[in-house]
């Protein structure tokens, strides 16, 4: 094998790949960082809520955006007719809308009421 006549010239190169690689890396881990703590930030903790484990798994599962009702037995692990119940309750309590979509529905939270609802129950 022929060695190169200027070996900075092979090592150079690799050495901007490698720092881009780097920096990469840590740009992507501040942002991974930085979203996750802000997400954590603004949902209330509905464990302090007096509710059953699968009311709050349910509730706990649409937080983030609606979840389509047929996804949610295998998000929370949760049986169907647990889920169901549990999104009868909540809606019963004004925490979710029921919107139809196909043959499922669509449930999302309502941040507004759950939020006075945490107020409330921390206050006690």
């Amino acid at each position: 094998m022929v060695e190169p006549v200027f070996p900075e010239a092979v090592i150079g190169p690799l050495v901007y790949v490698f720092i881009g690689f780097l920096v990469s890396i840590i740009a992507f881990l501040v942002v991974y960082i930085y979203l996750n703590r802000s997400s954590k930030s603004l949902n209330p903790d509905v464990r302090q809520l007096n509710m059953s484990k699968s009311r709050i798994l349910v509730l706990e599962a649409v937080l983030d955006g609606g979840v389509l009702q047929s996804d949610l037995p295998g998000e929370t692990g949760l049986s169907k007719a647990t889920v169901s119940q549990s999104i009868s309750d909540l809606k019963d309590k004004n925490l979710v809308l029921r919107k139809k979509r196909g043959n499922t529905y669509l449930i999302e939270c309502r941040k507004d009421v759950l939020e006075e609802m945490v107020d409330y129950t921390s206050e006690d």
